[in-house]
């Protein structure tokens, strides 16, 4: 195992801390991040969207040294835009995937299937390793309860109850403690409350409205 690199990006209180480690046939890009809190999620996006994936496909690109990455491309159905002003086609340009035999990986990078419902906070797309504000604190789920209901959770699968639960970390997929699950998805937000909340938080000097 190598460490090639090491990169700090930061932006207010949000840092992430990337070095790319190589193993036989992967890549995995290890990581760090420090939460926002809900005004730096809202207002260091430069678009807000609530959107359904179409398709998820990974290639290799050349890197500016002339070696090769694999970035895999998201290509959204945007149902709303909540703030700022995205392209006419929203396609997510992600650090990491897989092509053939080999695979690369960025801890704590969301991944996405067809048919996946969210809430995206995107900053910098096509120009960062991943391009959601604080990578995994950038993506919310839209999920439903036994009843049918549909729920914001954040990006491990946990129920978000309210906004200030978003500055605390993540928990690994599988790994959160929720003492009764229904109980917490019934408690959880809607995307409608969520949205709202967005919306009354957006302060217009600082959403961008650049892609």
């Amino acid at each position: 195992m190598n460490i090639l690199s090491h990169l700090i990006l930061s932006r207010s209180s949000v840092r992430t801390v990337l070095a790319v480690l190589l193993f036989t046939g992967s890549r995995l890009w290890a990581t760090t991040v420090i939460p926002p809190d809900f005004d730096q999620l809202v207002n260091d996006s430069d678009y807000i969207i609530r959107a359904v994936v179409k398709s998820v496909d990974s290639e290799y690109q050349t890197t500016n040294s002339g070696g090769k990455k694999i970035v895999t491309k998201v290509a959204l159905d945007v149902k709303e835009v909540i703030a700022g002003t995205p392209p006419n086609d929203v396609v997510l340009e992600i650090l990491g995937g897989r092509v053939g035999n080999e695979r690369m990986v960025v801890e704590g990078a969301p991944t996405f299937k067809v048919g996946d419902e969210d809430i995206l906070f995107v900053r910098g797309n096509g120009h960062t390793v991943v391009p959601l504000v604080a990578m995994m604190h950038g993506r919310y789920p839209i999920m439903r309860d036994a009843t049918g209901r549909k729920y914001m959770a954040r990006e491990n699968r946990e129920p978000l109850a309210d906004t200030a639960e978003i500055s605390q970390p993540i928990t690994k997929a599988g790994t959160a403690t929720v003492k009764e699950p229904a109980k917490a998805a019934s408690q959880a937000m809607t995307p409608e409350e969520f949205i709202q909340r967005i919306k009354s938080t957006v302060n217009p000097r600082y959403v961008r409205t650049k892609s």
